[in-house]
């Protein structure tokens, strides 16, 4: 499962509430606490939307949105 912590730290860095983020990127509140969930995974059109409402360059997507989650990381 990705672990989507940068990309929450993203989210909070840019001064927005999950809600607000998901909103701009055309999506509901639980639809993405799902994706945070690993219920369902980002398609291509929300990484791009999630992308250009953080700023996040597209040399950087790959450590958002697809980096693992171990147990090195998880413990941070």
């Amino acid at each position: 499962m990705p672990d989507y912590s940068k990309l929450r730290g993203r989210i909070k860095e840019k001064n927005y509430s999950e809600k607000e983020f998901a909103s701009l990127i055309g999506m509901s509140a639980p639809t993405l606490s799902g994706k945070f969930k690993g219920t369902s995974f980002f398609d291509t059109e929300e990484i791009k939307k999630a992308a250009r409402v953080l700023e996040i360059p597209e040399s950087d997507i790959y450590s958002y949105f697809f980096e693992e989650k171990t147990e090195l990381n998880s413990e941070k």
